[in-house]
């Protein structure tokens, strides 16, 4: 139960404008808040990968980069890449099996931990929550299929490419484009979005930087020719 104020209104702030809580009604989404175990994780810290068999975190700031690693050769692939108003771990919550990743803390994360079962009523007793998991299922899932797709059918350039597409925000006054979520991470990170190795990444960013097609604004990647970038993507 969050004592500080600060933290439930932040909270409160985050879900209202999220895919899973913003239908529903502010006594409701504040209920749900008060429920909830206020957690912060660091940069550094090393979470248990079964973290996500007992509760279910919603993140409220920072980033988690949800990653399998293969055993045999130690390359990691990061499935997902989630920010603020997202949930985590969405697969265990619906069917309660064992789910086998490893959760890489990006930022000084705060997050509200809820255990599982409580989660699972909480679907039973507010319709409109319940409602809400088809758009932020298929959300993930047309990610998901997204990613699979270009694995098998786009090089390494046009991947990379429409990771940045995917996370820019295309509707600004400013004559750069901002690139949301991915816009801080290292070349190693990002090759492991898209199934590549950091190497490959470096290379293909200066030449993007080069052609004109993206920026460092301040220390935060900017798309400076939408244009190229999309034609780019192949689309």
């Amino acid at each position: 139960m969050p004592q500080d104020s600060s933290i439930a209104q932040q909270a409160y702030d985050v879900l209202q404008h999220s895919t899973l809580f913003g239908n529903l009604k502010e006594r409701t989404i504040k209920d749900m808040i008060e429920e909830c175990t206020p957690v912060t994780w660091q940069k550094t810290d090393t979470l248990d990968p079964e973290i996500g068999e007992k509760y279910l975190f919603i993140i409220i700031s920072g980033r988690l980069k949800v990653t399998h690693i293969d055993p045999n050769t130690g390359r990691s692939l990061a499935l997902f890449l989630k920010g603020e108003g997202d949930i985590f771990d969405i697969f265990t919550l619906l069917d309660g099996k064992e789910h086998v990743i490893f959760p890489v803390v990006m930022d000084h994360m705060s997050v509200l931990r809820l255990p599982l079962t409580r989660a699972r009523e909480w679907i039973a007793e507010h319709p409109e929550f319940n409602a809400s998991f088809l758009p932020y299922l298929g959300e993930k899932m047309r990610a998901l299929e997204s990613f699979g797709t270009s694995l098998v059918f786009h090089d390494t350039n046009t991947r990379l490419a429409k990771l940045i597409l995917d996370h820019t925000i295309a509707k600004t006054n400013s004559e750069h484009y901002p690139v949301k979520l991915i816009n801080t991470l290292s070349h190693e990170s990002l090759a492991e979005l898209i199934g590549s190795v950091r190497s490959v990444v470096s290379t293909q960013m200066h030449k993007l930087k080069e052609e004109g097609v993206i920026m460092n604004k301040r220390g935060h990647l900017a798309v400076s020719n939408l244009e190229k970038l999309i034609h780019k993507c192949d689309i």
